[in-house]
């Protein structure tokens, strides 16, 4: 069965969000990864919130929105969504709102389709 388009639904949460997963996962990924980015955290938080704590927001963070993206994928294929594997690939980014926003694109589908 062919796909069909999601109207005017795309799978790209707003830029606040965007700016929030920015800077909130790349001071993450910054001080897991990179001694100097983790000294000057320890030195801006005053050791308040440790190393270890910003590696395991941000490798809990990538593994949650790996689980996400598999389910989106899954979900928009199931629902003949137009380009799962772009769904699928914005919720790897992104994180939940994707998963809010395919769900508002199949109520879409399913009152175009009524």
């Amino acid at each position: 069965m062919p796909t069909v388009a999601t109207m005017d639904v795309k799978p790209r949460p707003n830029i606040l969000w965007r700016l929030f997963v920015l800077v909130g996962l790349g001071t993450a990924g910054a001080v897991t990864f990179n001694d100097d980015a983790a000294e000057q955290w320890d030195d801006l938080t005053g050791g308040a919130v440790p190393r270890d704590a910003m590696r395991g927001i941000f490798l809990g963070s990538v593994g949650l929105h790996a689980l996400e993206s598999v389910y989106v994928y899954g979900s928009a294929r199931r629902n003949d969504i137009d380009k799962p594997g772009r769904w699928a690939r914005s919720t790897l980014l992104w994180g939940f709102p994707v998963t809010r926003r395919l769900r508002k694109a199949k109520k879409q589908l399913r009152a175009a389709e009524a």
